[in-house]
């Protein structure tokens, strides 16, 4: 039997420990070199929304974003899993209309937001929901957008054979060095393919965005989805999401991005560091603490930051009476 993966995160009640969350984790340089890692981190994950600052570069590589003269925001909404505020529909509502689209041509389903408190709000209009609220409109806004820029069909390009993937696969084997016709492939909730990939390849892959030998075209599209995800922080998640609180409190200095089942990543462009965990049960609000630890125990949040995201490093349990029952922190085997 393989040896487990260390817990990293436990969650008490009174002097109990209640759960235990087992995962990996990688720290890499832009050179490629592991920093410090825990657990199995060659082990096969499914990145899900955490590769999406990799999935919009051909978006701007294809000269598809200047074509359509796109905003730091949009870029932003490319590589966003978003709460599905009008803040964010809105703009990805005027962004497909200068396309010359509309929610139709989406090829991912309604989905609902990803805030309880937009759904509620959305519930209580009336509203129907469209696949512009999917949390991944605005990535696949930008794959419509490259789709007619390259002068292919827009229809289909979901599909793993459709020319846009066949850019973003170009773009994951050059920058992860992984070979993704001898991984398992499949299908993630937006419909489009997703791969099984090494985690040490994830994090080289992210880190590799802050490399200084990439080609200039390479070069030029990794620094403006780092730039617009440090500008447009909100565009990234949303109101009370993690990615967006940390990446405002930082200004920027951080750069993160959740996916589902428990995977997440972060680059910190100064320190040219990549960083991808996966909690093995997929529970987020472990992955979420995970980072924060992470995060903390790097350095990067300054005194202010870490009273404002004191939350993310240890998570008050409270009853529903607001008493403190317990909380959730970083568990016995995340050693730095």
């Amino acid at each position: 039997m393989p040896k487990a993966n260390p817990v990293l995160v436990e969650v008490t009640r009174a002097n109990l420990v209640e759960s235990r969350h087992r995962g990996a984790c990688v720290i890499v340089q832009s050179s490629g070199e592991i920093v410090k890692s825990w657990g199995d981190v060659e082990a096969l994950v499914y990145p899900r929304s955490a590769l999406k600052p990799l999935q919009a570069l051909p978006f701007i590589e294809t000269g598809a974003a200047d074509h359509y003269d796109v905003s730091l925001q949009e870029i932003a909404l490319a590589c966003a899993s978003h709460n599905s505020e009008p803040f964010h529909t809105t703009r990805i509502s005027a962004w497909l209309d200068r396309l010359g689209l509309g929610p139709d041509d989406l090829e991912c389903g309604p989905g609902e937001p990803l805030s309880l408190n937009v759904s509620k709000a959305l519930y209580k209009s009336g509203e129907k929901l469209t696949r512009v609220h999917n949390n991944c409109s605005g990535k696949h806004t930008g794959f419509l957008a490259t789709a007619l820029h390259m002068g292919v069909p827009t229809k289909g390009y979901i599909k793993p054979d459709h020319p846009v993937q066949q850019q973003i696969n170009q773009v994951l084997e050059d920058m992860t060095g992984a070979s993704l016709s001898t991984l398992p492939c499949g299908t993630d909730g937006c419909g489009i393919p997703v791969y099984g990939l090494p985690l040490t390849a994830l994090a080289k892959g992210l880190a590799k965005m802050m490399a200084d030998d990439l080609p200039a075209p390479r070069a030029q599209a990794t620094k403006r989805v780092m730039a617009a995800m440090a500008a447009c922080p909100h565009c990234i998640a949303g109101d009370e999401r993690f990615d967006t609180r940390v990446m405002t409190q930082t200004k920027g200095a951080v750069l993160v991005k959740g996916g589902a089942e428990g995977v997440h990543i972060a680059m910190i462009p100064e320190r040219k560091l990549a960083i991808a965990l996966k909690i093995d049960d997929g529970t987020i609000r472990a992955s979420e603490l995970a980072m924060g630890c992470i995060l903390n125990e790097l350095g990067v949040f300054d005194a202010d930051a870490q009273n404002v995201l004191a939350d993310l490093i240890e998570m008050p349990i409270y009853t529903t009476l607001g008493e403190r029952a317990g909380e959730i922190r970083r568990g016995p085997d995340f050693v730095f």
